[in-house]
């Protein structure tokens, strides 16, 4: 446990005061003399000073169990959030009354986990307050896939989480609630504390040595020192896990094993508190295997366009886990192996796969909504809903393709491509031993998203910042095709082919 003494109105030690510092310290409290030094590590690591607290001094307040209980009754009352930066709850057993309103300016979160919670419910008659009573209400899962809570001051629940999801050190330890929930925490303090964190260079540096560098040790170079990091190509399972396993992925699978003729193009970039993600449109020609998208299938010489999505974790601005996802079978319907015209036997009478080709990624890399443009949504769905009534109706067993979706995604008539993006890899003028590097307002939800408000009633974030990319750079020049994996500070570069 991480213990403090707080300086503070109503406290023995007297008032807090400002001396100037601006130390961005954390205050971690829970109700047992034992906490999770992991925790305390990983804030250490965000660049949080954990070893407790000067008079003075901004801090934040992250609080356990009772102890999260104490600090929210506590710090409900402005005059005794003198410095106070940020207040995070981690499930705790009682929380105040669901109207209590928090200074307008101190960031406050509330994680909620288990079956019930107890409210401190203060009744109010014609402008006047009752007298608070505890009562017992149950925890129902909140508004939409995030879980927020309908009430006066940010909390959010975790239905597959009991208390204790956040402790490594704790039976009920859920490491998929404890991500989320540690997400929206260093949101949270990042925006007390004024502290914003650039991790798109890092992930930038990371992608310039993976992807146009093919240079291992720079690839290995941004990930996490103090945890195990983590790689998983969805589609195929590639990837790894630790600092090893990550070294043999990309060292033999995934650098010097990218077609020259790739090339790669944001679309779009979505940055948060803790993570970076990308929405990234790649074509090429397959005229190698590849290993991580591909494996153990021979060059086909097909030109392949996919919309590929890349979803980066960081800890203490070093990458800690990443998740690719693209859709496979879209892949391999460009490269020859799936043909969508050719379903498997079947009673249902399906005469086609409810797959594409390259339409779907040109579709993204075109589209703009404020642009007439041909209405390209639901054609598959309009064919197998005319089909279907074609064979109610017994006229025929064979549904005319109104959409022309069958053939359309692989010939000539398919949107034209603009700019393809950044080349993965160079060309030079010549062939050299030892080439040298180169410089709508979402509707509201119908469910209840939680008793405990219709329970009082009855008694009485910032977003990430997201940009798109409209220009891209392009690096081609006319000469022989190299590639390369180094495993050395220079980055050397591979050589590129016409996409």
């Amino acid at each position: 446990m991480a213990t403090v003494s707080i300086s503070a109105p109503g406290l023995s030690n007297g008032l807090l005061y400002n001396n100037g510092n601006n130390n961005a310290r954390v205050c971690i409290t829970s109700e047992t003399n034992e906490f999770d030094n992991q925790t305390i590590q990983d804030w250490q690591e965000e660049g949080f000073d954990v070893e407790g607290l000067g008079v003075g001094e901004n801090y934040a307040v992250i609080a356990f169990g009772e102890a999260a209980s104490y600090c929210l009754e506590y710090y409900s009352k402005s005059f005794n959030c003198s410095r106070l930066c940020g207040l995070i709850a981690y499930y705790p057993t009682v929380i105040p009354d669901t109207r209590t309103s928090f200074a307008l300016s101190l960031p406050v979160l509330v994680h909620l986990a288990g079956k019930t919670i107890d409210v401190l419910a203060q009744p109010q008659a014609l402008g006047l307050q009752g007298k608070r009573r505890r009562k017992t209400r149950p925890i129902q899962p909140g508004l939409g896939t995030g879980e927020r809570m309908t009430l006066a001051y940010p909390a959010f629940t975790y239905e597959y989480a009991e208390p204790g999801f956040a402790e490594h050190d704790m039976e009920e330890y859920n490491n998929l609630a404890a991500d989320i929930a540690w997400t929206r925490t260093v949101k949270a303090l990042r925006k007390g504390f004024s502290r914003d964190a650039d991790h798109e260079r890092r992930w930038d540096d990371h992608q310039e040595a993976k992807f146009f560098r093919s240079n291992l040790s720079k690839t290995l170079e941004g990930y996490v020192q103090n945890k195990v990091p983590s790689v998983t190509y969805t589609s195929t399972l590639s990837g790894g896990i630790g600092k090893q396993a990550l070294r043999r992925f990309y060292g033999q699978f995934f650098l010097g094993k990218l077609p020259s003729s790739m090339h790669i193009r944001l679309v779009s970039r979505t940055a948060g508190a803790d993570r970076v993600v990308d929405e990234l449109y790649i074509s090429f020609q397959h005229t190698n295997e590849i290993p991580w998208m591909l494996p153990g299938v021979p060059p086909t010489n097909k030109n392949v366009e996919i919309m590929l999505v890349s979803i980066v974790s960081l800890r203490g601005g070093r990458l800690y886990s990443e998740h690719v996802y693209w859709d496979q079978a879209s892949v391999l319907v460009q490269v020859g192996l799936l043909d969508p015209k050719l379903a498997p036997n079947n009673p249902h009478g399906i005469d086609r796969l409810p797959v594409v080709g390259r339409d779907a990624a040109r579709r993204i890399l075109h589209e703009d909504t404020e642009l007439e443009q041909e209405d390209y949504h639901n054609r598959l769905i309009r064919r197998a809903h005319a089909r279907a009534r074609k064979a109610q109706s017994s006229k025929s067993s064979q549904a005319p393709d109104e959409s022309g979706a069958e053939g359309r995604s692989e010939v000539g008539a398919s949107l034209p491509v603009r700019n393809k993006g950044k080349a993965v890899q160079e060309e030079n003028p010549e062939p050299k031993p030892d080439p040298k590097p180169e410089q709508e307002q979402e509707p509201e939800s119908q469910r209840n998203a939680t008793d405990i408000t219709e329970h009082m009633n009855d008694d009485d974030d910032e977003g990430a910042a997201t940009e798109t990319e409209s220009t891209v750079k392009s690096k081609e020049e006319n000469g022989d095709r190299k590639a390369f994996v180094e495993d050395g500070d220079s980055g050397d570069e591979n050589g590129n082919g016409q996409s």
